[in-house]
Formats: C-alpha cells, structure tokens, sequence
C-alpha cells in the first residue's frame, strides 16, 4: 500500500510538472507570436529607425540641436551615456548641444555601418558606426574616427523614439588643410 501511494505521488508530481511546462511552453509560443516582427516588419522598421538617425545627421549638419534632437525621447527616464562618461538627460543634453553648436562652424556624421538587435516588436537596439568632422570658429579642422553610438528604440504612438543611448569616441585629431 505504501509503495502505492509513493508511485501516486511520483505520477502525480510528474503530471503537475509536466503539465505546468506544457503550459509555459504555450504561454511563450503565444508571447513570441507577439513580440517578434516577421522579416518584412524587420525591415521596415530598419528603415524607419535609419531615418530616426538621418534626421540626427541632418540637425547636426544644420547645426540645429532641436531638429537633431527630435528622435529623442524627452520623457523622463531618458538617459544618454556620452563619451566622457556623463550621464544626463533631455533637458541637460538639449542645454549641452546648443551650446556646443555655438562653438562650430560647420559639423558632420558619416554612417559607416548600422547595426540591428530585435528584443521585442517595440524595443530595438541599433548601433551606430561613423565619424565626425567638424570646424571650430577658430577654423581649426577636427576629426572624430571612429564614432559609436548604440541607442534603444521604443515604438510608442507609432514613432520610434530613442530612450536610451550610449556613446563612445575615438579622440579628436586635428585634420590638415590642403593646399
């Protein structure tokens, strides 16, 4: 009879369990037909994310911290990493970039390479690889090869939005003119 009762319970546990890990199974099939974006969604969102970067590139050539900062998400919880190791936020890095702006006289971003990573249908991380160059008032012309920066995306009211962003650079090197 007590040999009885340990095999019950051995089937018993084995069916919970078994049971249990069908039911997870099932549940993440369901998440994943809900969190991943087929390869044309990819797709498309590649090239809605790469015109989120474009407009950046486009502001900083314009000199207008305002239009390269629109991709950014201005909530709260918005965090940039720069190459010097701050961290700030929307309000702080909109001071900084039209500050910055003042001391340029011309700047640009080359894209050398862009980099996708899918976490769900509406979180995707793109890296970004390129260089800067820029001219100071002073007319001294600068380089920055290579810079990274790798940002999350958030689709939110149909508009990816970049919350979060890390930045890395190689040290500016003065460019020779030629003559």
């Amino acid at each position: 009879m007590k040999k009885n009762k340990i095999l019950t319970s051995i089937i018993l546990c084995s069916s919970v369990l078994l049971f249990s890990c069908r039911t997870n199974e099932n549940r993440n099939a369901a998440n994943t037909q809900t969190t991943e974006l087929s390869a044309s969604e990819k797709e498309v969102a590649k090239k809605e994310i790469s015109g989120r970067i474009e407009e950046i590139i486009n502001g900083v050539k314009e000199l207008n911290a305002e239009a390269a900062l629109k991709p950014y998400s201005n909530d709260p919880d918005f965090k940039i990493i720069s190459p010097d190791a701050s961290v700030t936020d929307f309000t702080k890095m909109m001071k900084f970039q039209t500050e910055s702006f003042k001391s340029v006289k011309s700047m640009s971003f080359t894209t050398v390479k862009e980099d996708f990573k899918f976490l769900s249908k509406d979180l995707i991380m793109c890296t970004w690889t390129g260089y800067n160059e820029f001219e100071l008032n002073t007319g001294e012309k600068m380089k920055i090869d290579p810079y990274v920066g790798s940002m999350l995306f958030s689709k939110k009211d149909n508009e990816w939005k970049i919350i979060y962003a890390h930045e890395s650079s190689a040290q500016p090197v003065k460019v020779e003119s030629k003559k």
